[in-house]
């Protein structure tokens, strides 16, 4: 009788020591193999603080996901500074292809300088309404996007505000993605087009 006993025992240890328990439940994985804080889009506000998240965190796979496959991105005064400075073409054609390019550009840039940082912040604004349909929504944000940057005898800081008007739709799997992007600038100021015009 003791024999069996150890027996049984043994071969429970060995089931539960060495194997997962086939009925048990299991955690749920990212899609798409993302990382960092990313939500699934099922929201227009969801998606736009994805763009936040993935900004700050310089996580160009999640960036991507908030944008349409046939994304735009629209800067009309500083195209037309672009036009005046005889670089008509700087704004053209920025499709989602673009935009994650450059992103990636300044992502590249930033995460291998440990002598400068970015900070974006995003913030409803009071003076727009967002406006969010069955499956279409207009969302209206303040940005501020901080660059901290220093060497061996100074240091010093630009921003880049403005507003980002955000056209977004649903798409498949019920996600909300980002299919146009109109850059408003500040009255004063460099805004985030002329950023982003820099590493295209």
């Amino acid at each position: 009788m003791r024999g069996k006993l150890l027996l049984f025992l043994c071969v429970v240890s060995l089931f539960t020591g060495c194997f997962k328990n086939p009925i048990s439940t299991r955690d749920t994985e990212d899609p798409y193999g993302s990382s960092g804080t990313w939500e699934t889009p099922q929201s227009p506000e969801v998606t736009v603080n994805n763009l936040l998240y993935a900004y700050n965190e310089m996580i160009i796979s999640n960036y991507q996901l908030c944008f349409s496959d046939s994304f735009i991105y629209s800067s009309p005064e500083d195209s037309i500074d672009a036009v005046n400075d005889g670089r008509g073409d700087l704004f053209a054609g920025w499709n989602r292809s673009v935009e994650v390019s450059v992103t990636n550009n300044i992502f590249s840039t930033y995460s291998n300088d440990t002598l400068s940082n970015l900070i974006l912040t995003l913030s409803p604004s009071e003076e727009y309404s967002d406006q969010v349909e069955d499956s279409t929504a207009v969302l209206h944000r303040i940005y501020n996007l901080v660059i901290f940057a220093s060497n061996e005898d100074t240091s010093f800081t630009t921003t880049y505000s403005g507003r980002a008007v955000f056209h977004l739709w649903e798409e498949q799997l019920n996600w909300w993605t980002i299919y146009f992007w109109e850059d408003v600038p500040a009255e004063t100021g460099d805004d985030w087009g002329d950023f982003k015009a820099l590493f295209r």
